[in-house]
């Protein structure tokens, strides 16, 4: 029995660092054989009846990932196969990650074939660059590529322009994190005056204790918005889900807020019952409650007999279904729709009704798809190969809640415990 078989609780340090390092490498040389994998299946299934779309999305299913993500490992599994080899061996033996391998594919993806082989071949070299990780390595690709075919760079980054956005989502401690995708220059730019006018408010008053960072924030929602973070009311809808314990009697059980349709994710009970007074108090801020089944994680039932969901059948949906019912797509929802459509004799009501992303909507009637789903939102979606994949939808706060808490809730409310 080697070392790095033996029980771990009878290993040394250094044995334990060694079993770490072998399962790595056997974790890399895997991942290689699920791209080259990907890329036969891919192969094979080239020409039948849903196409290029069915078989990106039954990859995404096969590795529990969301169908954007399936589309790039397609991609880049056939990349790897075919045309840059040498980097899929350096996967395999170990030497880089299955990110850097994806992010050099992305880092050529304007250059033509020859460029990308001839690209692959000098990087042979970086990749046995001892303590690189996958940051040198993309931009290493990428000057390479850059170098190789200048006008298709320029080409890319034009077209790159336009996908500027600003996304929020949720982040630690109850915070969200707001990101603003733009140029360099762009961003660059927008960081600079921020940080410029922070600097002046600081400097303007010395009892002020924010930090730059805090200050930067706060100018930034200031002249976004008109209205100083603090002091002044915003003329917005949130949606609050929370149980009624910890609306009416201080139970401890954290909501969740919706804002315009975005999620903010959890917030403290407390901060729940704040919000829905401070909402009284400010005419332009509207709080509307969804409350939870007592003692479940559902939200009240409701049906309708319209073709098209009506928007309070719809906003339940979203709410029940938080995110694309597609099983680990997470993309925010877009589209409320039937599970089985209406032009099949699918109904208009809780039980035929999800949640999804744009993508997920146009392609979930694909040739050999199929989905069922009941009124608690739990889904089985069917795909070509005859494999089933479950989705059910988190609870309706977005998170579990503590049992023990719960009891002491109900304890309270003077209800029996089960």
């Amino acid at each position: 029995m080697t070392s790095t078989a033996a029980p771990l609780e009878q290993m040394t340090p250094a044995q334990l660092v060694d079993v770490i390092t072998e399962a790595e490498r056997q974790i890399r040389a895997l991942l290689a054989r699920q791209v080259q994998a990907t890329a036969r299946y891919a192969q094979l299934m080239t020409g039948r009846a849903g196409g290029e779309a069915a078989t990106t999305r039954e990859i995404a299913l096969a590795r529990q990932v969301s169908p954007s993500t399936g589309t790039a490992l397609v991609a880049a599994a056939t990349v790897l196969v075919q045309e840059m080899p040498v980097t899929l061996t350096a996967l395999a033996e170990g030497l880089i990650t299955e990110r850097a391998a994806r992010d050099v594919v992305t880092a050529t993806c304007h250059v033509s074939p020859a460029d990308r082989a001839r690209i692959d071949e000098r990087m042979r070299r970086e990749y046995r660059r001892p303590g690189l990780g996958h940051r040198y390595l993309a931009g290493a690709a990428r000057a390479l590529a850059d170098a190789a075919d200048p006008a298709a760079a320029v080409e890319r980054n034009r077209r790159a322009e336009g996908t500027r956005r600003c996304t929020v989502r949720p982040g630690a401690d109850h915070m969200t994190f707001f990101t603003a995708v733009g140029t360099p220059a762009a961003n660059l730019t927008l960081l600079t005056t921020l940080r410029r006018a922070a600097t002046d408010q600081l400097r303007a008053d010395p009892s002020d204790e924010r930090t730059e960072d805090q200050a930067m924030y706060d100018v930034l929602f200031a002249r976004v918005t008109g209205a100083e973070l603090v002091t002044d009311p915003i003329p917005v809808t949130e949606e609050l889900v929370m149980d009624e314990a910890a609306l009416l009697r201080e139970g401890t059980s954290s909501a969740r807020v919706w804002c315009e349709g975005v999620d903010g994710g959890p917030v403290p009970a407390q901060q729940a019952r704040d919000l829905v007074r401070d909402a009284a108090e400010r005419e332009q801020t509207w709080i509307r409650r969804l409350y939870c089944r007592p003692g479940t994680d559902e939200l009240v039932a409701m049906d309708a007999k319209s073709r098209l969901f009506p928007p309070a059948l719809a906003r339940y949906l979203r709410r029940r279904d938080q995110r694309c019912a597609t099983p680990w797509c997470e993309a925010p929802i877009r589209h409320v729709d039937h599970v089985i459509p209406w032009s099949r004799g699918g109904g208009t009501s809780i039980e035929n009704g999800q949640g999804l992303c744009r993508s997920c909507n146009y392609t979930k009637d694909l040739p050999g798809f199929t989905t069922t789903s009941d009124e608690r939102g739990r889904t089985v979606l069917t795909v070509r190969t005859g494999h089933r994949y479950r989705r059910e939808p988190p609870p309706v706060l977005g998170h579990p809640t503590l049992p023990e808490r719960r009891r002491r809730d109900r304890r309270r409310s003077g209800s029996a415990v089960p």
